[in-house]
């Protein structure tokens, strides 16, 4: 009888234990699924999102040159950059957009008499970009996925743009903001260090570029060659590409008829770039330049024995590379008469 009384309250210990937490625990795990599926669905619908530019607000705070703002006392800028026209990515938590304009970007750090505080730095800039109008696109770690998606688009050969304007884009936190404005848009990025040392900072401050290149007819060539031995062309491409732009085409229709005219004459086609960037690479993309106006003018009937391409990289250039302007002159292709 003991032995049976003993067997019946532990048989109701365990039905009672199984009764009361069973459901309790199915409740949790409900709530915790769930919660999870909300928070996917609110991810994907954030990252479907793209942006529409006439929902952000106009500033009529004026900005005329970048940086617009000054340092809070006890920083400087370490390194910078300034570019008269040029594009760097900005991610807006979905997708990279790529603003072409005037550019500015630098590496933030402390002076010597003053500590770092990260903090302190984001807060001053942070409140500074929202007084001129900024409104916040995006801020948190930028996906690698994305990052390694758009360098493989828009290869990065350009050591100043790569660590001043995206620091340790990625690895540490990043914030973008655009200033809309009836003109145009300002676009800023921070990035934070790796080390808790620094702060990248990248602006574009849109416009149109400026066409300056004119176009040399077939018979100012000939007559170029005829006095200098070479032709000096400046023709657009893709940044860091070799694919020509088709405001370019003109000029390259022009070499055309200037062969298509003198049956005899025969031309080495060579291609220059600036200092920016790595030397191999340079010599390399100057190659492939050259190379695209010898495809372009063989498909348009001129033998290929009558052409030869060249590249000669940084290693002759026009002026020195002490500004954007020389640069500019620098990256060049020339066309040199062959015998």
């Amino acid at each position: 009888m003991k032995k049976f009384f003993l067997l019946a309250i532990l048989g109701l210990s365990l039905f009672s234990c199984k009764k009361d937490t069973t459901p309790e625990n199915k409740n949790n795990s409900e709530i915790e699924v769930a919660t999870e599926t909300l928070e996917q669905k609110s991810s994907n619908e954030n990252n479907s999102k793209t942006l529409d530019l006439t929902q952000i607000p106009i500033s009529t705070f004026p900005i005329t040159q970048i940086p617009f703002f000054s340092l809070p006392t006890g920083y400087k800028y370490s390194h910078e950059e300034k570019r008269n026209y040029e594009s760097i990515r900005f991610w807006t938590g979905s997708s990279f957009e790529m603003p072409e304009g005037e550019l500015f970007c630098g590496r933030i750090s402390n002076d010597k008499d003053h500590s770092y505080s990260g903090l302190e730095l984001f807060k001053n800039l942070d409140q500074i970009f929202k007084d001129a109008g900024a409104v916040t696109l995006f801020e948190g770690k930028v996906p690698q996925e994305a990052i390694t998606q758009n360098e493989e688009k828009y290869p990065i050969s350009d050591y100043g743009i790569k660590s001043n304007a995206y620091g340790f884009q990625g690895f540490a936190k990043t914030w973008t903001y655009i200033i809309r404005q009836d003109n145009q848009n300002i676009w800023l990025q921070l990035n934070e260090s790796d080390d808790n040392a620094s702060l990248h900072v990248a602006i574009i401050k849109t416009k149109a570029v400026a066409i300056t290149s004119q176009l040399i007819k077939a018979d100012e060539m000939k007559l170029s060659l005829e006095q200098n031995g070479l032709v000096t062309l400046y023709i657009n491409y893709e940044t860091n590409k070799s694919d020509i732009q088709p405001e370019a085409k003109p000029t390259l229709e022009e070499i055309f008829k200037l062969l298509k005219e003198n049956p005899s004459l025969k031309l080495s086609i060579e291609g220059h770039t600036d200092n920016s960037g790595d030397k191999k690479y340079n010599f390399e993309l100057s190659e492939a330049r050259a190379k695209s106006i010898v495809a372009y003018l063989t498909q348009r009937g001129i033998s290929s024995e009558r052409l030869q391409s060249k590249g000669y990289g940084d290693t002759k250039p026009l002026q020195e590379n002490t500004s954007e302007d020389n640069k500019a002159l620098n990256r060049r292709v020339e066309l040199r008469k062959i015998g």
